[in-house]
């Protein structure tokens, strides 16, 4: 995992199965309770929503809850 092509086809093989499962959505029929759960990729497009505003959010979290360096003593 050391070498840059090793790192590559790593993450183009993340992007695939990512593809895969995303069209995947296509071949089977969705029971929604509401309207917008049927449309195509809702669930990875909200997954996808979601995981960014958490790391927005912990950022803005950070802020509060941070330490000084030395704050336990030294």
């Amino acid at each position: 995992m050391d070498e840059p092509r090793h790192v590559d086809q790593f993450f183009y093989g993340l992007v695939g199965i990512c593809i895969v499962l995303l069209l995947g959505d296509l071949l089977y029929h969705k029971h929604a309770t509401f309207s917008f759960e049927s449309w195509f990729g809702f669930f990875a497009w909200y997954g996808f929503i979601c995981c960014v505003a958490l790391v927005l959010l912990a950022k803005q979290m950070r802020k509060v809850v941070k330490r000084d360096e030395d704050y336990y003593g030294d």
